[in-house]
């Protein structure tokens, strides 16, 4: 679980939306991705509703034994989606308190920075112009990508107000009920108070009331990654409805 947690937490997700963000739309890339990722959380738990007889441990059994590397690698994604929301939807909120707008926000500036002055100093002009056409191409795909979407035009880009915000941060919310969902369902057994994977019926109410701090206690986790879990989640579903819900209603 500490790779899970590594690989997470350096939210591959969030590199990958701020490259397609780069040289396009950014809001309908935004409002897409969003649309997108929200579907693949509820294709996912069907998926596992419809695969999971919740009244047959047999079935149980077949979710733990699925291919270990499978598991893993969908825990990393789920993860690293819930560490993009958090992130992205809080640093869009401290840039509202500071009317700073977010289509002139610099990406990963500190990382531009050590690759300019690296590149300055290990290699010369020529070379340096070739390793940034070289980094440009792959850019100059994506936007051709992006171009041939299907649907593309159904997608508004126009500038994202905190009408459009609310929507995002909603449909967010109710993302990270499942993702956290799908990740408990996938834990072992030894994770959880009732010594029993938990099916994605048990995950979801769980998910539920702990993303509303409800916590009844007939379910609570035991081992750290999934008590890390759990509040991860409470900090996530604070800083949507809390922060994020202040902020856009204040005004437009």
């Amino acid at each position: 679980m500490i790779s899970v947690f590594i690989l997470g937490f350096m939210c591959p997700t969030l590199y990958l939306a701020t490259f397609l963000k780069e040289g396009s739309n950014k809001n309908k890339v935004i409002r897409s991705l969003n649309w997108l990722y929200f579907g693949i959380s509820v294709a996912s738990f069907l998926i596992l509703l419809i695969s999971m007889n919740i009244s047959d441990e047999e079935e149980v059994r077949k979710v733990s034994s699925m291919d270990s590397f499978f598991i893993w690698l969908w825990m990393v994604f789920l993860l690293s989606r819930c560490f993009e929301i958090f992130y992205a939807f809080l640093r869009d909120a401290l840039d509202k308190i500071s009317d700073k707008k977010s289509n002139d926000r610099v990406n990963f500036p500190i990382t531009a920075k050590v690759y300019r002055f690296l590149v300055n100093k290990v290699l010369d002009e020529g070379k340096a112009e070739k390793l940034d056409s070289a980094l440009r191409y792959p850019l100059e795909v994506k936007v051709k990508l992006l171009s041939c979407m299907p649907f593309k035009e159904k997608v508004n880009g126009g500038e994202l107000l905190n009408h459009d915000r609310l929507i995002l941060s909603f449909r967010s919310y109710f993302e990270l009920i499942l993702n956290f969902s799908i990740i408990y369902s996938l834990l072992p057994a030894a994770h959880w108070s009732t010594d029993s994977i938990l099916n994605i019926i048990q995950t979801t109410y769980f998910s539920g009331v702990t993303i509303t701090t409800l916590g009844y206690g007939d379910i609570y986790p035991k081992l750290w990654f999934s008590q890390f879990l759990s509040v991860f989640e409470v900090l996530c579903g604070f800083t949507l409805i809390v922060v994020c819900l202040a902020i856009y209603l204040k005004d437009d």
